[in-house]
């Protein structure tokens, strides 16, 4: 698997910058969904990582927690670095990281397309489709 390191940030780190510009590639010019959908009140809040390879930067997610729930949201990584496993090794080291720091679950709604990515990492689906910013998702989870 590929060595990563999740580099932790505030919202109000200067390296937030960094979130900014891979939700922007990711989400508004490779899925279409608008740049105001990007960021909400939750940022402020939620804990946030930069994948790093030691010399690139591949992706970010940010960590909303919900009492001894982990929910992650806004998982992006970088087009050059997808399928080379750096999305399973976040996870890894994210179930790590919460199930250390005292939580039971982790929960996701996942751009249905892409379910299949965190069935392989654990992940098994709850309910039913439904639809944000125009895609279809479903809810899934994850025990710790």
């Amino acid at each position: 698997m590929v060595e990563i390191n999740l580099l932790k940030l505030n919202f109000d780190d200067k390296a937030f910058s960094h979130i900014r510009d891979i939700r922007e590639t990711v989400f508004t010019n490779e899925l279409g969904i608008s740049k105001q959908e990007l960021f909400d009140k939750n940022d402020e809040n939620c804990d946030h990582f930069l994948i790093f390879d030691g010399k690139e930067i591949t992706g970010s997610v940010r960590i909303l927690s919900m009492e001894k729930v982990a929910k992650l949201e806004r998982m992006a990584i970088l087009k050059d670095f997808r399928t080379k496993n750096y999305g399973k090794n976040c996870i890894f080291q994210l179930k790590e990281y919460y199930s250390e720091h005292g939580f039971s679950h982790i929960i996701l709604d996942s751009i249905y397309s892409v379910r299949e990515f965190y069935k392989k990492c654990g992940f098994t689906e709850e309910g039913d489709v439904f639809q944000r910013v125009g895609i279809d998702h479903i809810r899934m989870s994850l025990t710790l």
